[in-house]
């Protein structure tokens, strides 16, 4: 059962999320606190990250940057900022897909398949 981390500010989105993730056969987790982003990542170790880019005191760009320096695991950009340059902004700092909201909950699990699947097929090859 694939590991999902959960980085999103909105507390009820967060739970509804990890609840749909749940129900839909992924042990999903969450991220509750924002100050030690990318450490909690790397300890927590999950197959796929789930990460907004608006966060307190933290960036999740600049997250998605750190986290790919460090580890191939898949990142989802989920967000509410809408625009192209943001999209190529993430893209360009590794991530592998982005999505914003509101967005179809079955395109989400589709994109984690998707993601979790190179994922898996490119550690097979190494």
């Amino acid at each position: 059962m694939p590991k999902i981390l959960i980085i999103e500010d909105d507390e009820k989105l967060r739970e509804e999320l990890k609840i749909f993730l749940n129900k839909n056969g992924y042990k999903a987790t969450t991220l509750t606190t924002f100050d030690n982003t990318i450490q909690d990542i790397l300890q927590t170790n999950p197959d796929l990250i789930l990460l907004d880019i608006n966060l307190p005191n933290t960036d999740g760009e600049y997250i998605c940057k750190e986290i790919r320096k460090q580890s191939n695991m898949p990142i989802i950009i989920v967000t509410s900022r809408d625009n192209e340059l943001d999209e190529l902004l993430s893209i360009n700092n590794g991530a592998d897909h982005y999505i914003t909201k509101p967005f179809n909950p079955l395109e989400l699990i589709a994109r984690v398949k998707s993601a979790y699947r190179r994922y898996t097929k490119y550690n097979e090859a190494i």
